[in-house]
C-alpha cells in the first residue's frame, strides 16, 4: 500500500519536501526514505532524494531533444492560435 501511494504521489507532484510527502502519507520519514529508495533501486519510480534540502524530485529530467521537440509544439499550437485569430478579426472586418 505505501509503495501505491508513493507511485500516487509522484504522478501529482514533480518535487515536495520529504516532511510534507510523510505527512501526507502517515509515514515516519525514515520510512518513506527507505520506500523511496527501494522503489528506485526495483525500477518502480524515478526519484532523487536532496537530504540538506530535504526535497524528493519524482520527475526525470528531459533530454534535450525533448525540451526542443516540446517548444516546438508549443510554438506550433502558439501560431495556430494567431492565425485564427487573424482569420477571425479578417473575418468581423469583413461583415462590416
Amino acid at each position: 500500500i505505501i509503495q501505491h501511494n508513493v507511485r500516487v504521489a509522484s504522478l501529482y507532484y514533480n518535487r515536495i519536501r520529504g516532511t510534507r510527502l510523510a505527512q501526507l502519507l502517515g509515514l515516519e520519514p525514515d520510512r518513506l526514505e527507505q520506500e523511496i529508495s527501494s522503489m528506485v533501486s526495483d525500477g518502480a519510480v524515478y526519484a532523487k532524494i536532496d537530504r540538506p534540502k530535504d526535497i524528493v524530485r519524482f520527475a526525470a529530467p528531459k533530454t534535450p531533444e525533448a525540451v526542443l521537440s516540446d517548444w516546438a509544439s508549443d510554438i506550433d499550437n502558439l501560431l495556430h492560435l494567431v492565425e485564427t485569430t487573424t482569420h477571425l478579426i479578417n473575418k468581423e472586418n469583413m461583415t462590416k
